[in-house]
């Protein structure tokens, strides 16, 4: 009961729980390997573009810049310059100097000892750079401390950071350099602190251009002084063109290393930077989207969709301005993969919708709109349309159908028009419009008396009209009903049949078995059992048949004989078969993908042979699940007979050339043993269960398996037997020279799910 409600409910979602399964799998594994954080880095981008906070003014730059080298001596800025210009921000009472300088070239001239003499003045005002680098040709890092001779009142700080994709993302807030811990730039400027290496996410929203930068000539020269560095942080820094202390920040070409710090030093002081990591945005998408997948509502999901990805990217320019990054690469990662999927399967049941000749919508679109209401449903059927799809070469079918379609639409005034199989049609006429039905009738039937022209042939069409005018019933009993109405006007060759409750005796088992039918495909009580097959010989698994069940709430389980049967005569066999196909390649396909190279056998009856579209819709089904055509076994069932019509024949070829194994089912049963043997060119022959079943007991059984047997083999084909009840029977098949069998001994038919569990659970579970 259980697996029966999980299976219901995944045939209500938007998605199958495999496809959601594996979205959320990849999106886990793209946010734990840092694959999804792209998207998050082309936002900060853009945001960094788009920057719109100034810094506060506390912090400037002096650079060593490109004028105050033109102005030195040979355009280099000595030593002695540095001490000097440290001593003019002394003097213009700077609260504290931040050099980003490490004079770790060899001095000759004396100018480290001005340089070290002008730091001590300045005592524990001034914060010395500690840069790490790596050792050309290696990755080996190295850390170049101040010299000794700077004393220790100065403070020592970091001015490492890694780039990531070339750029600057992230800049330390504690580093450990060769076993020491220290502060960087950016934590000393905001006074903050830890007890561990770690590092924080750069601000993007600070507008470089509201930084402040002085020229280090200008304040060595006095132009530059206590008025604009009094008071303030100062930063001294490397910003011509030509040294190369530049890189790059998001959204940004190079900027000197001094603006980053700075930048860095203004969101600390602004508060604490929190990074939440990846799985909160997942998990809120997943809490959000999942709910709306379950219920089916494919508009909602959508509508969420879109909603949550503004919300996401909002959330993050948001959540980036206080100060906390989020990474939401993984959440988007996910809404595109599950909407990817929706998309896919709102474009398969299009397909499933819609009629392949006309691209009109069908009797299912019809069947699963609102409720009618005060509506009249009127169905349309073209009188004879197997005969005239037999007659008409080529494509000539499709014209037939657009120009009925054409005459058609000048009735329906503006309401969707229906399509369904062996050329009936259908629409509905809003209440305000039912004195008008019968004048509209009266019209189509005189444009029905011109003949169609399809290529050099003129066809005379008749057409039968059904009106159902009844307000009682599902969509499906309104629509049967005006069916039924149209069947009576061709047999009493009248234009149109108005349809009365009183046909709804008249019209008995046919009607009730065809809405119920209709409520069972689309309630779920209509399934697919799957029974394995196994080589006789090998006992290893070689096949699996799909099997059709249907479940009655009120009545139980019905024989599949009952309901195939009349399904053959109400003509509902081609959407059951089509609902047994669908579910039939789809299992097969995960069959596939799990490492099971088997066949799916599926039962068509021989009177869907007829439908031109047959071929066309089965290729669209193995496309859509990504299935080999050489997996599937099309059991052409020998108790119909096979029409010589050409249609038929040509269905049968097509299938082939598709690459469909053909089988012919129920070997012996049918009344034209030999005429099957040659209408079909059949890949295996299975021998009916009522002659395997007692053989053992009836030597003119026994004669029949094993004549059937050698007479496969000589037709090149493979002999399966089906109703293997006991291992004596299995053995004796076995010295028959029989191939594949298939039984209760064998296994059982079961839900899909528990055929799965059954194979996976051990090796032993692929013999027999």
């Amino acid at each position: 009961m259980l697996e029966t409600r999980v299976l219901k409910l995944g045939q209500k979602m938007v998605i199958s729980w495999r496809a959601l399964a594996l979205s959320l799998l990849l999106s886990i594994l793209a946010g734990v390997s840092g694959a999804g954080e792209l998207p998050d880095r082309v936002i900060a981008s853009i945001t960094s573009r788009l920057a719109y906070r100034d810094v506060s003014g506390d912090i400037v730059v002096v650079g060593l810049d490109d004028p105050t080298l033109a102005a030195s001596r040979g355009g280099e800025f000595d030593r002695r310059d540095h001490a000097a210009l440290i001593r003019a921000i002394d003097r213009a009472h700077a609260k504290r100097l931040f050099i980003d300088f490490d004079y770790q070239r060899p001095d000759d001239y004396g100018g480290l000892k001005s340089i070290t003499a002008a730091v001590r003045a300045m005592g524990n005002r001034v914060v010395l750079g500690v840069p790490t680098r790596q050792v050309p040709g290696t990755d080996e890092l190295i850390t170049i401390f101040p010299d000794p001779s700077f004393g220790d009142q100065a403070v020592r700080a970091s001015i490492a950071w890694e780039k990531q994709l070339w750029q600057v993302w992230d800049v330390p807030l504690m580093y450990r350099a060769e076993g020491r811990l220290l502060p960087s730039f950016a934590a000393v400027l905001a006074n903050k602190s830890a007890d561990r290496a770690e590092d924080f996410r750069v601000d993007f929203s600070y507008r470089l251009q509201s930084i402040k930068q002085y020229s280090a000539i200008d304040v060595i020269t006095g132009k530059i002084g206590e008025r604009e560095l009094g008071g303030k942080d100062v930063i001294f820094a490397p910003t011509a063109s030509r040294l190369f202390d530049r890189h790059y920040l998001p959204g940004h070409d190079t900027v000197p290393g001094a603006y980053i710090h700075l930048i860095a030093g203004e969101a600390l002081r602004r508060g604490n930077p929190v990074n939440l990591g990846w799985w909160p945005a997942l998990g809120l998408v997943v809490v959000v989207m999942v709910p709306l997948l379950m219920a089916n509502r494919s508009r909602r999901f959508s509508l969420a969709g879109y909603t949550m990805f503004i919300v996401l990217i909002a959330t993050k320019a948001f959540l980036s301005s206080q100060l906390i990054t989020i990474s939401i690469g993984a959440a988007l990662f996910f809404l595109m993969a599950i909407g990817a999927n929706a998309a896919r399967a709102r474009r398969r049941d299009s397909a499933q919708r819609e009629n392949p000749i006309s691209g009109l919508p069908n009797f299912e679109a019809l069947r699963g709109q609102a409720p009618f209401g005060s509506a009249t449903i009127i169905a349309a059927k073209v009188v004879n349309f197997e005969d005239l799809a037999a007659f008409i070469p080529g494509d000539g079918i499709g014209q037939l159908v657009e120009q009925v379609t054409r005459r058609l639409q000048l009735a329906s005034q503006g309401t969707v028009l229906h399509h369904d199989l062996d050329g009936t049609f259908a629409w509905l006429v809003p209440y305000y419009q039912h004195s008008q039905i019968e004048g509209q009738l009266a019209g189509l039937a005189a444009l029905f008396n011109a003949p169609l022209t399809i290529g050099e042939l003129r066809v005379d069409v008749a057409i039968a009209f059904g009106v159902n005018d009844e307000f009682e019933g599902s969509n499906a009993q309104r629509l049967a009903a005006a069916l039924v109405a149209a069947e009576k006007s061709i047999r009493t060759r009248s234009l149109w049949t108005k349809y009365t409750p009183r046909q709804k005796d008249d019209a008995g088992w046919q009607l009730s078995f065809h809405s119920q039918l209709e409520d069972a495909l689309s309630g779920g009580d209509i399934w697919v059992a799957f029974q394995p097959q196994y080589g006789i010989t090998t006992k290893e698994l070689v096949g699996v048949e799909a099997l059709a069940r249907w479940t009655h709430p009120t009545r139980g389980p019905i024989p599949p004989d009952e309901f195939i049967v009349q399904a053959e005569k109400s003509q509902d066999i081609y959407r059951l078969t089509l609902f047994v196909m669908d579910q039939a390649v789809r299992s097969a396909a995960e069959l596939h993908q799990r490492g099971f190279d088997i066949h799916m056998s599926v039962n068509l009856s021989a009177t869907l042979l007829d439908h031109s579209d047959l071929v066309g819709t089965i290729r669209v089904m193995l496309t859509a699940h990504h299935l080999p055509a050489e997996k599937l076994t099309i059991e052409i069932t020998e108790t119909a007979q096979i029409e010589n019509s050409r249609q038929a024949k040509q269905t049968l070829a097509q299938l082939r050339r598709a690459g469909i194994r053909l089988s012919i089912d129920d070997y012996g049963t049918g009344q034209s043993n030999l005429e099957y043997l040659t209408e079909i060119e059949a890949d295996e022959i299975k021998i009916d269960k009522r002659f395997v079943m007692t053989m053992r007991d009836s030597q003119r059984n026994l004669e029949v398996v094993k004549s059937t047997i050698d007479l496969a083999h000589r037709l090149g084909a493979v002999a399966v037997a089906e109703g293997i009840e006991d291992a004596p029977t299995l053995a004796l098949l076995g010295q028959l020279g029989c191939d594949v069998g298939q039984g209760y001994l064998l296994g059982k038919p079961q839900l899909f799910t528990e055929l799965v569990n059954s194979l996976s659970a051990s090796p032993h579970s692929r013999t027999a």
